[in-house]
This record gives C-alpha cells, sequence and structure tokens, in this order.
C-alpha cells in the first residue's frame, strides 16, 4: 500500500458499530493485560475507533488482526485472562439437622487460549452477528455460541441499568453449580434442540460461569458450558428460548399446588390450579436459531467391546458401557469416571479429571444414558492428540 494510498485512508471519518467498538475495548483491554503480565505494559489510544483505521493498515501485526466481529470471544470463552483458577477447597455445608457436612471442591485450572489457533479451529462454526433481545428491564446479548454434537459454548453479556437482577452470580456459585436465575424476574432463557422421534425432547442442561473481574453491577459477562441430553444428528439446530411469564417467578410458583408426593387430583384446590394453569397459558415463548454454521466435526476411536469415545475441540463424550468393566447401571452414574487425561505428541498432557486428586478442568459433566460427556474449560488441539486415557484404558490415536 503506497504512502499516500494510507494517508487518504486515515484522513477518512471511519464508522465502526457499537457493538465492534466494544469488541474492540475488550480486546485492548486483554492485550494490555497480556502486557502487563510480560512486564512491558504500553499505552494503547483511548479512541477506538481510530485503532480501527490502524488495523486497516496494519493486516500484518498479528496483535491487531483480531480487531474483527470475533475479536476477543475465544478469550472470554476459553482464556484465562480474567477467569480465576483455584486450588482443591475444603469446607462445611449445613446438613439440614443442626450440623455440618465436609465437603472438598476439586480444583480447576484455566489456561490461556491461543487466538490465531482457535479461529483455525473454531472459526468457521462460530456464530457471525450477535442476537439481542430486551427482556424487561434486561438485555439479553448472546456474542458468540460454538457446537457440535455432544455439546456447545455459549459467550453471552446480561445488562440492566441499576444493576443485574435475574442472575444470582458471584464468586461462590462459579466454583458450585454456576448462577442461577432468581425467582423475582418474570423470563426465563434456556438452550434446546426440539423434540426427535428417536430421543423424545432434547435440551441443554448447563453451567454458567460469570467472569466476576470483568463484569460489573449493570453488565454481566457469561460463559455457558453446556451438554446436549441425547447425541445430536445432522439437522438438529439448537435454539434460544426464551420464556416471558405473566408475573415474577416467585408469584407464579406460589400459585402451583404442592405436588411433591401426590397427583395433581389427590392435591386439590381446583380453584388455584385454574389460576395456575391460567397464568401459565399466557406465557410467552420465543424461539431463535442460534447457528447456521452447523456442528464442529468430532473424531471417534471405536475399540468394539474395548471402548468407545468421540471428542473435538469443546467436548469428549465417553460410553462407560464399554471397556470399563461396569454393568449397564453403573456406566449411567458418572461416579464411576475416576480418571480422564489427553495426552499430546509433545509429553504435555491435558488432566480433564481425577477423583483421587480431586481435579476437575471441566466446564460441566453430564452423564446421558450410558454416556459421560463433559464440556471443557479450554480448547484442545484435535491434531495434536497422541492418546486419551478413560480410567484404566488407553484410547490411542492412530
Amino acid at each position: 500500500m503506497k504512502e499516500k494510498q494510507m494517508q487518504d485512508i486515515l484522513r477518512q471519518d471511519i464508522q465502526v458499530s457499537e457493538v465492534v467498538n466494544q469488541r474492540l475495548c475488550d480486546t485492548y483491554k486483554i492485550l494490555e493485560r497480556k502486557q502487563e503480565a510480560s512486564g512491558k505494559r504500553k499505552s494503547y489510544g483511548k479512541n477506538l475507533r481510530a485503532a480501527a483505521v490502524a488495523a486497516v493498515v496494519c493486516l500484518a501485526v498479528p496483535s491487531m488482526v483480531y480487531a474483527s466481529v470475533k475479536t476477543g470471544l475465544f478469550e472470554g470463552m476459553f482464556g484465562n485472562s480474567t477467569k480465576e483458577s483455584w486450588d482443591v477447597i475444603h469446607k462445611e455445608v449445613d446438613n439440614g439437622k443442626g450440623g455440618k457436612t465436609p465437603i472438598d471442591i476439586p480444583s480447576k485450572e484455566f489456561v490461556p487460549v491461543d487466538e490465531e489457533k482457535a479461529d483455525k479451529q473454531l472459526g468457521q462454526w462460530v456464530m457471525d452477528e450477535p442476537i439481542v433481545k430486551q427482556l424487561g428491564e434486561h438485555t439479553l446479548t448472546i456474542e458468540s455460541f460454538v457446537y457440535d454434537s455432544s455439546g456447545a459454548v455459549m459467550y453471552y453479556t446480561l445488562g440492566r441499568k441499576g444493576g443485574v437482577t435475574a442472575l444470582e452470580a458471584n464468586e461462590d456459585t462459579n466454583v458450585a453449580k454456576g448462577a442461577m436465575f432468581t425467582d423475582d424476574v418474570d423470563f426465563r432463557f434456556s438452550v434446546e434442540c426440539g423434540e426427535r422421534e428417536d430421543a423424545g425432547f432434547i435440551f441443554a442442561g448447563d453451567n454458567t460461569y460469570v467472569d466476576m473481574e470483568k463484569s460489573t453491577e449493570e453488565l454481566f459477562y457469561c460463559t455457558s458450558y453446556m451438554l446436549w441430553s441425547d447425541t445430536l444428528k445432522e439437522g438438529d439446530i439448537p435454539k434460544l428460548v426464551i420464556q416471558k411469564y405473566p408475573d415474577t417467578l416467585e408469584e407464579i410458583y406460589k400459585l402451583a399446588p404442592d405436588t411433591t408426593n401426590m397427583s395433581k387430583e389427590e392435591a386439590g384446590d381446583e380453584a388455584l390450579w385454574k389460576e395456575y394453569e391460567e397464568a401459565m397459558a399466557k406465557v410467552q415463548t420465543e424461539t431463535i436459531d442460534l447457528s447456521d454454521k452447523g456442528q464442529v466435526p468430532v473424531k471417534k476411536i471405536d475399540m468394539g467391546a474395548k471402548g468407545c469415545l468421540a471428542y473435538s475441540p469443546i467436548t469428549i463424550r465417553v460410553d462407560m458401557s464399554k471397556g470399563m468393566g461396569l454393568s449397564k447401571d453403573e456406566a449411567q452414574d458418572p461416579y464411576h469416571m475416576k480418571h480422564l487425561e489427553i495426552k499430546y505428541r509433545d509429553g504435555s498432557s491435558y488432566i480433564v479429571s481425577d477423583s483421587e486428586d480431586l481435579i476437575e478442568n471441566s466446564g460441566y459433566v453430564l452423564g446421558a444414558g450410558v454416556w459421560y460427556k463433559t464440556v471443557f474449560n479450554r480448547l484442545v488441539d484435535t491434531d495434536e492428540v497422541a492418546e486419551i486415557i478413560v480410567n484404566d484404558v488407553s484410547f490411542p490415536v492412530e
């Protein structure tokens, strides 16, 4: 590019959308943190629209390549610049009988992500444009979504002026079961694939990690690690399902008679049932296709009766009924996964989980029939995998 052409570009009034501008902000924050970590902090300019122009004329500079619509999303989904690892946590919880029960929370480690490599591995399967929905006073923005036949990862923000009230999220929820919807909002959202004749209703179980360093009271940055209740087939399309209720969830729940240990008829109170059913009939449901990119391909290792598994850069599923010495009933219990490790060709390894050493480096775990499923909390380079160890069974990659 000639000098005059560069000058002409720099003189232009470049218009950058707010979405791209925010992503540029996120990228520069990531770059600043990386500079701080290396002891070579630089002062990045605050005028990010001008930075976008610089990206046009500096395409050969690696740090600028990711000033794009996917900027910062791989870091948010898989990186560790703002996610905190933790060691094994020993604590006591109320046992409901006036005493305490000791529990051990496994350690978890988040690791850096190579964004260039992530783009090569997943870029073509990541949604191109964000989905923005107004949910009362809250604004939901699905920033990124990628999935395979076992599970998915969704990166989103949830914002509300005056403070987010829809999610209960803090350091404790991050190390426990993830962020949860509160009862004082009148909506919920989830991800599902709908009905399939051979599988029934397919939904996503999930664990939502809220980035407490990056988030503010008015804007939560969330990573939802998901696993499907059944293995997807080609043509199964993940959908964002939004349900808007006529009242807060707390008020709706009050209307429902307790049927914990009885049928609807035994519970009685027909007037209350009618009021509850009338309220539920007013629920508005909106369904939105999350992606038209298709599934990230999985690689399979099938050793017949000796074992079977399938893995991708984001998930793994293992048939626990083969090669593990387990009965069919035992195979359905995730408890019987004692050790899961991915060994790479360079001699390094990723210990996904180990029950003896109390390690759980996953985003979410689900037992679905005889399948043990895990969505990773980091990207796996499937081209570099040499061997996968499940309990005492070796799955060599040929």
